[in-house]
């Protein structure tokens, strides 16, 4: 217990003392993936920035919109380890919609993050095995993304990275390719190259004695 209590004092530190040099330049977006019969979260850092290769990943958290009833299982993680956290079944501000909130863990799988390129952080399926009418990531005009709300809950997005090397905060700026979701027949919008941890941790070299 005590270990993760100093990893908590680490990372609350180096958020205060990089306060002033914070940027939000990482965006998320919800992808179809046929092949895997799953949605998949990716989170890409603008073209702008170049992180080291040995980052902190102080927290994330990411909130799916679904129809209301919707249930979906299979969470993988890829990229750091997630969770449900947070479930809110047709609020006052959405009544429609169901709210499935995911919160990062720990970071193995570990995560990587290079200038506009895709990193996969975890993939779900949906139970019924249909296409729903609607499924996205929360926006910042979300009629239910306020504090407070009706329940409340903090929906959101969100992560913070912070890179020791450069003495900055990297964190979650808004969400790209909308319809990339769409699992209907003929919507189906192709998944380029992307990263994820299980492919840093195999080629890891181990010096043994």
């Amino acid at each position: 217990m005590s270990r993760s209590i100093n990893l908590c004092s680490i990372v609350l530190f180096l958020l205060l003392f990089f306060e002033t040099n914070s940027s939000a330049q990482i965006q998320f977006k919800l992808q179809w993936l046929p092949d895997s019969l799953a949605w998949g979260v990716f989170a890409t850092p603008e073209k702008n920035i170049a992180p080291s290769s040995y980052l902190i990943i102080g927290s994330g958290q990411v909130t799916l919109v679904a129809d209301a009833g919707s249930q979906f299982h299979k969470l993988k993680s890829f990229s750091g380890t997630w969770a449900q956290n947070a479930f809110v079944g047709s609020p006052l501000e959405n009544p429609g919609k169901d709210y499935i909130s995911f919160g990062f863990i720990s970071a193995d799988p570990p995560m990587e993050f290079v200038a506009g390129e895709e990193t996969l952080l975890f993939t779900f399926a949906i139970r019924e095995n249909t296409c729903p009418d609607s499924l996205y990531l929360i926006g910042f005009d979300d009629p239910f993304n306020k504090v407070p709300n009706s329940v409340n809950a903090n929906p959101g997005n969100d992560i913070s990275v912070l890179d020791p090397s450069q003495e900055v905060i990297y964190s979650f700026s808004g969400l790209y390719a909308p319809d990339a979701w769409n699992c209907h027949p003929g919507k189906h919008v192709p998944q380029g190259p992307f990263r994820h941890g299980y492919d840093r941790r195999r080629n890891r070299t181990v010096n043994r004695p």
